[in-house]
C-alpha cells in the first residue's frame, strides 16, 4: 500500500494554521517519571514514535493553488533538548518559555520534545502545534513513546482524515481554496515573538479525594468534568465577572473511530456560569453536564465541521480568526479534560507517575486553561494564566471546594443522624 505523504488541510485545522499567524496556539502535555534512561533511549524512542504517527513528521506548505497542505518531510526527526534540572520546579519555569517558543508551521516536525534530568526522575515534555494535535493524542504519544523505551512498538497509522472527510463536504474541497495575499506574506515572516512568558500552575488531587469526585459525581447525576466545572466557577465567582464563561473543549475521535493516532478531533462549546441564579455546587455540576450534553454526537460535530468549513470558505484571514475567537469563543477559561488515561505505568524500568496538560495560551485577552488528566487514580490539574494576571489560588480553591462537597453519602447520612 502506497504512504500518503501530502493531505490538504481541512476547516478545523486550517482555522489553526490560520490562528498561528496571529497568536500562539500550541500546547503541551508532561509526563513525570519515576526513573532515569540514557538520552540515547530517548531519542530512539522518539524516532520509533515518529515512525508511527504520519503528523509527526510534516510541515505545512502552500500547494500549486496556494491553499495549504501537510507534506511528510523524511529525516526531520523530533528535536529533543536535554535539561539538568537544579529545583524541583525547574521544569515548570522552563515550560512557561516554551509555551511563548512558537512553530514556523513550514518548518517540519511540527512538534518537539524537552527532557529534564534529575537524580533518579525524568520529566519529559511534547509540545506540538495544534494544527496536527489535540491533548488526547499527545496522551498517546506518551503512552507509545514510554512502551518504545521498553521494546513495545505498535503498528504505524496511515495518515488520519480531516474532521472535514467525515462530512458530506466535497472531499479536499479546500485544496482548491487559496490563502489570502495577505497571509501568504505572513507566512514567509518569522512567527511575531510573544513578549510576556505565561504563569503555569499545578496541583493534582490526592487518590483518596479523585475517588470521591468520581463516586459522587456518579451519584449526583452528573459527570466529574461537570463538578471540576462547578468547582472552577465557584472558585472564581469572586474576582470574575458574572456569568463566567467556560469554552470546554469535546473530543470526537472516540464518535467518529479516529482511533489513537495523532489528529484534530475535538469539537466544542463555551457555556456560561452564572452564581447569581444558580449557586449550589450539585446544581452547577450537572448544569454543566446538561449544557454539554451531545457536544460529543455526531451530529454536532459534523455541524461543527461545517461551520468552521464555511467560515474558512467565506475568505477569512488569520486576523479574521482572532476575532472570531475573541467573540464567537470569548471565555474567562477553558477547561480542557482529557480525562482517565486508558493505560498502564508501568513501562520497564520505568514508572509514570503524573500527566499534566493541556498546558497553552487561549488566544483570548484574559483567559485561563485549566488542563486536566487523570492518572493512577489521582485528578492532575494544570493552570496557565497570562503573564499580566495577578495570581490567584484557582486550583487550591477547587481543591477545597471539591474536599468540601464530595464527601460519600453514606458519611454525609452518618453524620446526620448523630
Amino acid at each position: 500500500m502506497k504512504t500518503q505523504t501530502r493531505r490538504p488541510l481541512g476547516g478545523f485545522e486550517r482555522f489553526f494554521w490560520l490562528f498561528n499567524l496571529e497568536r500562539p496556539v500550541h500546547f503541551t502535555m508532561v509526563a513525570e517519571i519515576t526513573g532515569n534512561l540514557p538520552v540515547t533511549a530517548w531519542e530512539n524512542a522518539l524516532a520509533a514514535v515518529q515512525q508511527l504517527h504520519p503528523l509527526l513528521s510534516v510541515s505545512i506548505n502552500l500547494n500549486e493553488n496556494n491553499a495549504p497542505e501537510f507534506v511528510t518531510q523524511p529525516g526531520a526527526t523530533i528535536p529533543l533538548r536535554i535539561v539538568k534540572a537544579t529545583s524541583e520546579t525547574a521544569w515548570i519555569a522552563d515550560l512557561e518559555h516554551e509555551a511563548i517558543n512558537r512553530f514556523h508551521a513550514a518548518s517540519a516536525p511540527l512538534i518537539r520534545a524537552v527532557l529534564y534530568e534529575y537524580q533518579n526522575k525524568s520529566v519529559i515534555a511534547l509540545i506540538a502545534d495544534h494544527a496536527i494535535a489535540d491533548g488526547r493524542s499527545l496522551s498517546f504519544v506518551i503512552r507509545d513513546l514510554l512502551n518504545a523505551t521498553n521494546g513495545k512498538y505498535a503498528e504505524p497509522y496511515a495518515m488520519p482524515p480531516s474532521l472535514d472527510d467525515y462530512t458530506d463536504l466535497p472531499k479536499n474541497a479546500l485544496s482548491q481554496f487559496p490563502a489570502s495575499d495577505a497571509d501568504i506574506a505572513l507566512l514567509s515572516q518569522q512567527p511575531q515573538a510573544v513578549k510576556t512568558t505565561p504563569q503555569i500552575q499545578l496541583l493534582q488531587l490526592s487518590p483518596e479525594l479523585s475517588s470521591q469526585v468520581i463516586k459522587r459525581s456518579k451519584q449526583e447525576g452528573t459527570t466529574v468534568h461537570g463538578a471540576l466545572s462547578a468547582a472552577l466557577a465557584l472558585a472564581s465567582k469572586t474576582w470574575k465577572p458574572q456569568p463566567i464563561r467556560l469554552f470546554s473543549p469535546s473530543s470526537a475521535r472516540e464518535t467518529l473511530g479516529a482511533g489513537e493516532t495523532v489528529c484534530l478531533s475535538i469539537a466544542g462549546r463555551v457555556i456560561p456560569f452564572d452564581m447569581e441564579k444558580i449557586s449550589a455546587f450539585w446544581d452547577i455540576a450537572r448544569y454543566a453536564k446538561e449544557s454539554l450534553a451531545g457536544a460529543s454526537s455526531e451530529e454536532e460535530i459534523l455541524g461543527f465541521a461545517r461551520a468552521v468549513f464555511g467560515l474558512i470558505t467565506s475568505g477569512v484571514n488569520a486576523e479574521g480568526t482572532a476575532q472570531f475567537t475573541d467573540t464567537v469563543l470569548a471565555n474567562e477559561y477553558m477547561i480542557t479534560n482529557v480525562g482517565a488515561l486508558p493505560f498502564e505505568s508501568t513501562f520497564g524500568k520505568l514508572k509514570l507517575d503524573a500527566v499534566w496538560g493541556p498546558i497553552t495560551i487561549t488566544g483570548y485577552e484574559g483567559s485561563q486553561t485549566v488542563g486536566i488528566a487523570t492518572i493512577n487514580g489521582s485528578i492532575n490539574m494544570a493552570l496557565t494564566s497570562p503573564s499580566h494576571m495577578q495570581v490567584k489560588p484557582v486550583l487550591e480553591f477547587m481543591e477545597q471546594i471539591l474536599s468540601m462537597e464530595c464527601i460519600p453519602l453514606n458519611s454525609l447520612s452518618q453524620e446526620q443522624s448523630l
